[in-house]
């Protein structure tokens, strides 16, 4: 028996009628090929459609799919297979398939672009297309993704942009295939750092501290500015007479922290209120919304009272004094949740919060955007949650991402204030683009349209910077090269859109949706590349790849402009003008929606 396991395969094409129709008759061809030799061993339909790929030229057609790996199971040749498969294919009423070839053992399907064209001109304008969930009900989740954790008490640097942006886009993925995202930001509101940036506001910066309460939109920066200090100004003292004097006034402060009461305490929550108003301001900028705001200070004591009640339970051990739990059988080593002295660590409160995570029952899994310092971090602490009862964390995910560094190569850090800090970045970045492109506009768009535009413009070109690479790769973060207006950029693809607009704006909209005439293979290949659109985001979703919607975007322009160029739309009249209308109007309908998946606004005129 054949295992017909095609469902990711066919909910992939749900809206791509000429790929469906490719893998249900393949899938049926298959399923009779095997039925007429009972003693050959079964075939993965699903494997052998997973490896569908595009022929290397737009005429040998615009699917194909090997038959390579079938040649041992039936001891014939590829191409004869292919020519089999061909033929009982070709028995069945087709639609969307206008022919097929066999080519080396390959079958090379050619798309009815009439029918198909006809089919995204209706679903793409009416929306449709978009609308659908490309999940099937049984495959969709509700899934808690936790992504931005900034300290505070420290400077806000270009580098954590990385991870809210890598978050936010593959927040936008998974919801747009259908599932149910509850988006979560977890502050480290709390620990070491506070405790010495507080001692030293004390002890040494008092009065710039009743100074800088007068101007708040200084605030913020100023914290971050002592944080490097107070960390410069301890390293200091180091063998200094003065160490042993300053560890215990920092170890004063954190006990207050911790009991909730004193002078710290105090400056503590008002402080605190200055990074928290900071960061609610970027998130505003980057138009990105959370539904939940866990705190590591609400964590700290309920995370050492569950583990304390695990180890009354026989659930954590004891080694050396501390407390934890042996995972070498899962080659993670022995995770500490509990120090010998008593004090809990990032993996304790971790633990606390993934027990808050799963407090609903509908939430399935986890997902987690942290850094690639942080891989057995997780490792140990999903298998913990696991062990604990917890099946959802056996299918949670850590997804890491590398670093940010400066033009010249070193690490974004906020110890070492390196790296453009955000407060600085919006209206550097803002300025440049209003400096560069935008004044040119003075007296005919308000000054409110060139502000606004600015703002989506620098956001496009940071957003896109951070996403057109995979997340494993180290970013050089290069403002020049971003803001560019050509090449691999978001501002390039916010102009292809505005200049689409533009089109549409000036020569209309098409009379007629019904008829489509493609004469050239620009119109072809670029009404192809729009109707892979969403197999793209499925194939994105499920890898969590923005990188792979910002490279499909970029394709998409270029096809575009090659389009633009090579086939004038004002001379032509007739079903040929409309076509052409509708591949500019389904051209900004599908960037605009690819852009505002990686969290990018495309703008209608720039």
């Amino acid at each position: 028996m054949i295992k017909l396991n095609v469902k990711s395969q066919e909910t992939q094409t749900y809206q791509d009628p000429f790929l469906q129709e490719v893998k249900t008759l393949v899938t049926s061809a298959l399923k009779e090929l095997r039925e007429s030799h009972p003693d050959k061993p079964e075939i993965q339909a699903a494997q052998l459609l997973a490896n569908m790929t595009t022929p290397p030229k737009f005429e040998l057609g615009q699917a194909a799919l090997p038959c390579h790996s079938l040649a041992k199971t039936f001891r014939s040749s590829p191409i004869k297979i292919a020519e089999n498969l061909a033929g009982l294919i070709q028995k069945q009423p087709l639609k969307f398939i206008a022919k097929i070839d066999v080519v080396n053992g390959y079958l090379n399907f050619h798309a009815n672009l009439k029918d198909f064209g006809a089919f995204l001109n209706d679903s793409i304008h009416s929306e449709k297309y978009f609308e659908e969930p490309l999940l099937e009900p049984v495959e969709r989740e509700k899934i808690l993704v936790e992504y931005s954790q900034p300290n505070t008490h420290k400077a806000l640097h270009v580098g954590h942009l990385r991870n809210m942006v890598y978050g936010d886009a593959v927040c936008n993925l998974l919801e747009y295939a259908g599932h149910d995202i509850v988006r979560c930001t977890y502050p480290g509101d709390m620990g070491a750092h506070i405790a010495k940036s507080l001692w030293y506001i004390q002890t040494q910066k008092f009065d710039a501290y009743k100074e800088v309460k007068k101007h708040p939109e200084r605030q913020a920066d100023w914290l971050g500015e002592v944080y490097a200090e107070s960390d410069d100004f301890v390293k200091a003292a180091a063998g200094t007479p003065n160490e042993a004097k300053i560890k215990t006034e920092i170890g004063a402060v954190l006990k207050q922290l911790q009991e909730k009461k004193g002078a710290a305490y105090d400056l503590y929550l008002e402080t605190k209120e200055w990074s928290l108003k900071q960061l609610r301001e970027v998130y505003d900028w980057l138009g990105m919304k959370f539904d939940i705001w866990f705190y590591e200070s609400e964590c700290d004591e309920p995370s050492r009272e569950l583990v304390l009640q695990k180890f009354k339970d026989g659930f954590f051990v004891k080694s050396e004094g501390a407390i934890g739990i042996d995972l070498n059988q899962y080659n993670l080593g022995f995770a500490m949740y509990l120090k010998s002295d008593g004090n809990g660590l990032y993996l304790t409160k971790d633990l606390e919060l993934i027990r808050r995570k799963f407090a609903d029952q509908h939430v399935t899994r986890s997902i987690v955007v942290v850094d690639a310092r942080q891989r057995l971090h997780f490792q140990q602490l999903f298998k913990t949650a696991e062990l604990m009862g917890y099946p959802q964390a056996a299918k949670s995910l850590h997804l890491s991402y590398e670093s940010v560094t400066t033009p010249d190569g070193k690490p974004c850090s906020s110890r070492n204030l390196n790296g453009i800090q955000l407060s600085q970045l919006r209206e550097t970045m803002e300025q440049k683009v209003i400096h560069d492109y935008l004044n040119n506009y003075r007296g005919e768009w308000t000054d409110k349209e060139i502000a606004d535009t600015a703002r989506i413009i620098a956001l496009g070109a940071l957003k896109y910077g951070f996403l057109k690479v995979d997340a494993n790769v180290v970013i050089k973060f290069v403002m020049e090269d971003w803001l560019k207006l050509e090449g691999e950029t978001g501002p390039y693809l916010q102009y292809v859109h505005a200049r689409a607009k533009s089109v549409l704006d000036k020569v209309g909209q098409p009379e007629q949706r019904k008829e489509v005439l493609l004469e050239t293979d620009f119109e072809k290949e670029l009404l192809i590349k729009l109707g892979d659109f969403n197999a793209s985001v499925l194939q994105a979703e499920k890898t969590y790849r923005p990188s792979a919607i910002a490279a499909y975007l970029f394709d998409l322009c270029r096809l575009f402009n090659r389009f633009y160029k090579e086939c004038p739309i004002k001379t032509t009249t007739g079903v040929q003008r409309d076509t052409r209308l509708a591949l500019v109007e389904l051209t900004t309908a599908v960037l605009q929606h690819g852009l505002a998946l990686l969290g990018i606004v495309a703008p209608d005129k720039m």
